[in-house]
């Protein structure tokens, strides 16, 4: 019990120090890099450090959920950026050009195939009964290494 609430500790302070984020993938834009059910794996990056060849997630003018294509050209100065995109699976780049307003923009850092499907099949109370549970884990954990410690710590 002891070695999983470490590995779950590590696990979240590692996404918060880095401030990582996770996001399913629902479509097949981007095959062959990934497909659907994939999950992403994003990082900000500044915008100043975008270049082309990279994988960023945004949201397109006039669309409500974000899209994490490979940029396609860079042009403007840093404060005012406009990049082009493009799907890996399509044939031509993305209709539009976006225009950034914000310091930072999520760079995708790594896919993992399949989990994804997990994370959209978890949505709405699953979700909720699993935070709960996850918590209160958390706390009766805690609550254990302090009303009592192993042996090995009570004797130090």
């Amino acid at each position: 019990m002891v070695g999983a609430t470490v590995v779950f500790v590590v696990i979240a302070v590692v996404v918060f120090a880095l401030h990582l984020g996770f996001r399913p993938v629902l479509s097949s834009s981007m095959r062959p890099t990934y497909g659907p059910g994939a999950l992403v794996v994003t990082r900000p990056v500044p915008t100043s450090a975008l270049r082309p060849g990279m994988i960023i997630e945004f949201t397109p003018p006039g669309e409500h959920v974000a899209f994490a294509h490979r940029i396609v050209s860079v042009t403007g100065p840093v404060a005012d950026r406009v990049i082009t995109t493009k799907g890996d699976a399509n044939r031509a780049p993305d209709p539009w050009h976006l225009r950034l307003t914000s310091s930072t923009v999520p760079a995708v850092l790594a896919s993992v195939p399949w989990v994804g499907r997990l994370m959209v099949g978890l949505r709405g109370p699953v979700r909720l009964v699993l935070i709960i549970f996850g918590g209160v884990y958390a706390a009766v954990a805690g609550a254990r290494l302090i009303v009592r410690p192993t042996r090995r710590w009570a004797e130090a």
